[in-house]
């Protein structure tokens, strides 16, 4: 198998901050998609991944809210893990699910939505080498907008 090193930052370990770090790739296979990413959001989702905060597995909420045969899906975690009731599940015939992001049908009605009603998000675009200073303002809730790291910084790197 064909592979390629590819720049990125990353955590050592739950108590070092992010660095510079080269990954081995493999080479797209005939039905893979090649993209570049050029921005990308940060969030303390990723926080809490870095600093491996998550290393058991979490409960969630206020299930009582969902209608019969409802389903809640996670997009994110609480920072404290929150107990389920069984009876909250079985008496709604309701279900509980999770991702590390929404789907696609999901994320373009999403966008339609907030095209159609003219929400948009104010950012601020940051520099790969300042994901840790970044990361430092979120736990201080010193952020006023959204992280968005510019990609093309990591090629100065």
């Amino acid at each position: 198998m064909n592979t390629t090193k590819t720049k990125a930052y990353a955590a050592q370990s739950a108590t070092t901050p992010l660095a510079s770090a080269t990954i081995p790739r493999r080479e797209p296979a005939p039905r893979d998609v090649k993209i570049e990413i050029l921005f990308c959001g940060i969030c303390h989702s990723d926080l809490h991944y870095a600093r491996n905060e998550w290393s058991s597995l979490m409960q969630t909420v206020y299930l009582n809210l969902l209608k019969v045969d409802g389903n809640l899906t996670l997009v994110g975690a609480p920072e404290k893990p929150h107990a389920i009731s069984a009876f909250s599940l079985i008496m709604g015939r309701r279900s509980l699910s999770g991702s590390p992001i929404g789907g696609i049908a999901e994320t373009q009605e999403m966008l339609d939505f907030c095209g159609k009603n003219n929400i948009t998000a104010d950012i601020e675009i940051i520099p790969i080498q300042k994901v840790n200073e970044a990361y430092d303002r979120m736990v201080k809730g010193d952020v006023k907008y959204r992280f968005s790291i510019d990609m093309a910084s990591l090629k100065s790197d």
